[in-house]
């Protein structure tokens, strides 16, 4: 039986262990960063059917067809007798206000009142209040995206924001919560409820895409530098066990 001789000259035994170590360090650091960055969810096609849709029956809807779309239509995009304001919706939570920026497209013109588009509409409650009636309404002045520069409106809350970026409101606070450290619950878009006096005029949107905050996971390029990390550990498993079989 020949047994391969173990190389212990010039501290080879504590350099193999060290690099071993070193390998592990590596991993772990790799690992660790990885699962600490948020990365970003788009929902379109097909996965726009997962989404929640709020509405008069067949004002909010997922649209099958070449695009896919989240279809939002109003008869009357006003803010009384008749008028609703069909939305759809992203369930989170995603993270604080302070880091929230989203956006979607659309396929096609959106139609309505002269100058106005779908807007994003957040619901944000401070961290571990799960009373769906505390929270607060954060309204964007319209147009495809979400960030600390955009202009806003804050509903149910005793301030009064209006035309405000979101930005500016994030370090003010509202029963003690600061509102860039409130928890995004839902985030949407919507149509309607513009003031069109006693006109009735319709509104309508196609949306094939939204992007919002995701969850935390490992991004695909470290973890396969992971994997490659962990090669040399199962070849020197698979030279033990040949040798345990040897003997």
């Amino acid at each position: 039986m020949d047994v391969e001789p173990e190389v212990t000259f010039c501290g080879g035994r504590n350099k193999k262990e060290n690099m071993k170590k070193l390998q592990i360090a590596i991993v772990a650091i790799s690992l660790t960063a990885a699962l600490s960055a948020s990365a970003s969810i788009t929902y379109s096609g097909t996965g726009l059917s997962s989404l929640t849709y709020v509405g008069n029956p067949g004002d909010a809807q997922y649209v099958a067809g070449t695009p896919d779309v989240a279809q939002l239509y109003t008869a009357d995009s006003g803010t009384s007798g008749s008028a609703d304001s069909p939305a759809v919706f992203v369930q989170g939570p995603m993270g604080t206000l302070n880091s929230f920026s989203a956006s979607y497209s659309l396929y096609g013109a959106a139609t309505g009142p002269s100058g106005t588009s779908p807007y994003w509409i957040l619901w944000v409650s401070a961290p571990g209040d799960n009373n769906p009636n505390d929270e607060i309404a954060i309204i964007g002045m319209g147009g495809p995206t979400l960030n600390s520069s955009s202009a806003i409106h804050v509903i149910y809350t005793d301030n009064s924001y209006w035309g405000d970026s979101l930005g500016s409101i994030l370090s003010d606070t509202y029963n003690g919560v600061a509102y860039g450290d409130m928890t995004v619950d839902w985030a949407g878009v919507e149509i309607g409820d513009w003031a069109n006096g006693d006109l009735t005029i319709p509104a309508s949107a196609n949306i094939d895409s939204l992007t919002v905050p995701g969850v935390a996971v490992p991004e695909p390029t470290t973890m396969i530098a992971g994997a490659l990390l962990l090669l040399p550990f199962g070849a020197s498993t698979l030279r033990i066990l040949r040798k345990n079989r040897a003997a």
